[in-house]
């Protein structure tokens, strides 16, 4: 998550030409959400290679939270 968080922030800064722009916990919060219900609710009965995974989600949301309090060190 925090690659994937740190993409997204880059570009809305990039879009907004305003590197001092940080992403609110609402907006990760939403990308994490997004990601375990695609990741493991969606695309395991689609594909064999697939496997839905709690311990997946928790360590999304660990990434969220780590990126979230990261980048207001920065």
């Amino acid at each position: 998550m925090p690659i994937v968080l740190s993409i997204c922030l880059y570009t809305v800064q990039l879009l907004k030409k305003d590197k001092t722009l940080r992403l609110n916990l609402i907006t990760v919060l939403s990308v994490f959400v997004m990601y375990a219900i695609y990741f493991e609710v969606i695309l395991p009965p689609l594909h064999w290679r697939y496997t839905a995974d709690i311990i997946d989600v928790l360590l999304y949301l660990i990434g969220s939270f780590l990126f979230y309090f990261l980048q207001k060190l920065t």
